[in-house]
């Protein structure tokens, strides 16, 4: 059996498992309509990907379950019909509309609204309905449809936090390709080279492997969150380099970690060793029944003695796009087995001259955590190696 046909095969079969959880919550929360809204885009892609298997470049989509009802998939393209058709897992799948990225999709909204209707429904939820939705959106579902709407995001941000043993491997999968393309960091760095030079060859392995999306980062700056720029890499320079992306089975995963180029300062090393140290006691820290507050305390006790400031959260949940918990400072939420998470203690000096990134995705079993990294979380590129290589 090829590659391409198991993943569809278990891909089928996850669906399954996931709308069987749906139509639970519809019985529990006495729901009769649950309407799954998302966009084409890291951070708003996972609803529509982990409940249809599809979801557009940059536009929106929408499902409507109803209860005891196969799902319905609208978007607002011929070619995202035809595509979802193909691609996604959902058999009904209808278009309203022309696709156009800027203005509101007014004949889409009001076909989901009529359709809700002739249901006549007593109880709807919406998912993304206060984060993702625009304010058109939102004011239009809400005049618009009958009966009580409720916000239904936090429902399916649980369920999508515990993950099968299924899509455990296919996290598995996804970091694999991402650490492949991250492994070619220390190939191509030297000095002289530009950061978009070098994301364009991590780009190519990524994609060429079958990356659908990738975001990649490097930089020796103090915080490394923008895409890569003409920026040259310095003769002696501490190097954030990441490695996002959702790999072809739907699952986004995050590799980060740091090359030292050339001889980086004491101050350099002193802060990139403190992330390594941070990152070791995390993989101790977590494990069924920990708070997120408690990884928090873990990387923070490796800064107390710097100054330093952090750059974004420490971590968040991964799997189809970005999922719960949110790991910060005084976190109550408890780590339960099945949790896949990512971690990544981010610091910069005190001036924000340089800084130090680095990240790892941690399976949660019922003993402790297993770290998905292979490879180091920092790596010395000397002087006389920069020279030969370049």
């Amino acid at each position: 059996m090829s590659t391409a046909n198991s993943i569809e095969i278990i891909k089928s079969e996850i669906m399954n498992q996931r709308w069987k959880k749906i139509e639970n919550e519809m019985e529990l929360l006495d729901l009769d309509v649950v309407l799954i809204y998302g966009k084409g885009i890291i951070t708003q892609y996972g609803n529509l990907y982990y409940f249809g298997g599809y979801y557009p470049i940059l536009r929106h989509g929408f499902v409507i379950k109803m209860k005891g009802q196969e799902p319905i998939a609208y978007y607002n393209t011929r070619a995202d019909y035809f595509l979802a058709k193909e691609k996604g897992t959902i058999k009904d799948v209808r278009y309203v509309g022309t696709g156009d990225v800027i203005q509101a999709e007014d004949p889409l909204l009001v076909e989901i609204a009529n359709v809700i209707n002739a249901s006549s429904p007593k109880r709807v939820s919406i998912v993304g309905l206060k984060e993702n939705m625009n304010i058109k959106q939102y004011e239009y579902l809400m005049n618009h449809i009958k009966g009580e709407i409720v916000d239904g995001t936090a429902m399916l941000a649980k369920i999508k936090s515990y993950k099968s043993q299924e899509e455990i491997e296919m996290v598995k999968n996804s970091f694999t390709l991402a650490e492949k393309s991250y492994a070619a960091f220390k190939e191509v760095i030297e000095p002289g080279k530009t950061c978009s030079e070098i994301a364009g060859e991590i780009e190519k392995i990524a994609r060429g492997n079958g990356a659908i999306d990738t975001l990649v980062f490097i930089e020796e700056g103090p915080f490394f969150l923008r895409k890569p720029t003409k920026k040259v890499i310095s003769e002696n320079a501490l190097v954030t380099c990441y490695v996002e992306l959702i790999d072809e089975n739907g699952y986004w995963v995050e590799k980060g970690g740091l090359i030292a180029v050339g001889n980086i300062s004491k101050e350099m090393k002193e802060l990139a060793d403190a992330c390594v140290q941070a990152m070791e006691e995390v993989k101790k820290t977590i494990k069924p029944g920990k708070t997120v507050g408690d990884i928090a305390d873990a990387i923070n006790s490796h800064i107390k003695h710097l100054d330093v400031n952090i750059g974004i959260w420490h971590g968040h949940g991964v799997g189809v796009d970005h999922d719960l918990p949110v790991i910060y400072d005084n976190g109550k939420e408890v780590i339960e087995e099945g949790m896949v998470l990512s971690v990544h203690p981010n610091f910069a000096n005190a001036t924000e001259e340089f800084g130090a990134s680095i990240a790892d995705v941690f399976i949660v079993t019922k003993d402790g955590a297993e770290s998905l990294s292979k490879l180091p979380y920092l790596t010395y590129l000397s002087q006389k190696e920069s020279e030969r290589i370049g």
